[in-house]
């Protein structure tokens, strides 16, 4: 068997927790398996954790290495030199910013083949806008032009980032269900709703707590819990808005847990709500599917891409307050539906059993500078 070395280049990752982190963490754990080893190119610091980080370390038995930057809040320029890149047979980028605008740059040095995943892009919040829209309409198709293949993450992606390169690829994310997939229905409660994620002005937590306010008033019993990072230290912010709701009862700030208490919020929870307005793929909502749960999500590109054609999994816009409430309400009331065996063996199509031989193939087509068609790209 051909050995593929596989650079991983993101800006953050562990102890950074979130879904790219886990993302690329499994991606690289999962590659030893087809014959690739991995590696990971990173920042020195992140946010939650005092000072630099070491500048080489081993998370999961994957090497680590950590680079020196200039943190710019929205860019983030790191300094390393070509040579770090090069004896590895391509190198994985894990969205757009610095790290590939860089290595894009570089290319004529490190010859290396870009192969860079999208996870949403840069467009999750509304902050900045125009400088975004600017950035990407007018640097990214200079970027992309060293860029030997653009894997999207969600349909919405693919026509997203097919305005600025040729080259794009549709690759759902993997999802790790066995571990969702083999928890006990019984175990769920009646009323329990869950929400995975971070908390985040762009996950919608203000509306989504406005919603189970209104479904309160028309009489819905529930508790809702909120499981994720505080990165930016919100949780006394939304409490206070529970509180003058008059749910603070029924709202619960769980914060960071242990997988193995994650998977038991899953197991317990009867409904998986998320009023996200922007997601890059929705890798909670597949793991809560996974786990047998019943689906209520914000109508955002991602969550349509996925489940717009289940007829179990309920989209709907959580900013119009007084009828997403009212909706919950009835919900609540009449019990979760669309929970159970057909749900939880759709979730599978999302397995890194399957998806691994994929990325495998990939890389495999992408070191040799050819598309996953197999037509030839220029060097």
């Amino acid at each position: 068997m051909t050995v593929l070395n596989v650079l991983h280049v993101c800006t953050d990752f562990f102890p950074s927790i979130g879904g790219i982190q886990s993302f690329v963490l499994e991606l690289a754990k999962r590659s030893s398996e087809v014959g690739i080893r991995a590696a990971i190119l990173c920042c020195d610091r992140v946010r939650g954790c005092p000072g630099n980080l070491p500048p080489v370390d081993e998370v999961n038995g994957i090497p680590v290495r950590r680079v020196p930057f200039l943190d710019l809040h929205f860019y983030k320029p790191t300094f390393f030199r070509p040579s770090l890149v090069r004896g590895y047979d391509l190198v994985h980028v894990h969205g757009i910013g610095a790290q590939l605008d860089y290595l894009s740059m570089t290319k004529s040095l490190h010859r290396t083949p870009i192969l860079v995943s999208t996870h949403g892009g840069i467009f999750h919040t509304p902050a900045l806008q125009r400088v975004k829209q600017a950035y990407f309409r007018a640097i990214q198709p200079m970027v992309m032009a060293n860029v030997d293949l653009v894997a999207a993450c969600s349909r919405s992606d693919a026509k997203l980032f097919s305005s600025v390169s040729k080259r794009v690829h549709l690759v759902d994310n993997a999802v790790d269900v066995e571990p969702y997939l083999a928890l006990r229905m019984q175990h769920k409660v009646d009323g329990r709703c869950l929400y995975v994620g971070r908390l985040a002005d762009n996950k919608g937590i203000e509306s989504l707590l406005k919603v189970f306010a209104v479904a309160k008033a028309r009489g819905a019993e529930f508790l809702l819990r909120l499981v994720g990072p505080d990165p930016l230290e919100q949780t006394a912010h939304y409490r206070a808005i529970a509180a003058t709701l008059k749910i603070g009862a029924c709202v619960e700030f769980v914060g960071m847990v242990d997988p193995s208490q994650l998977l038991a919020e899953y197991e317990q929870a009867a409904y998986f709500v998320s009023a996200s307005r922007y997601e890059g793929f929705g890798i909670s909502a597949i793991e809560a599917m996974a786990a047998g749960c019943c689906l209520i999500l914000q109508n955002n590109d991602a969550f349509e891409s996925l489940f717009s054609s289940d007829a179990d999994v309920k989209l709907m816009n959580f900013e119009e307050i007084d009828s997403a409430g009212a909706y919950l309400a009835e919900r609540l009331k009449s019990g979760p539906r669309g929970a159970g065996a057909s749900g939880r063996s759709r979730a599978g199509i999302y397995s890194w059993e399957r998806k691994i031989l994929e990325w495998s193939s990939i890389y495999a087509r992408v070191a040799e500078r050819q598309t996953p068609s197999g037509s030839r790209l220029p060097a």
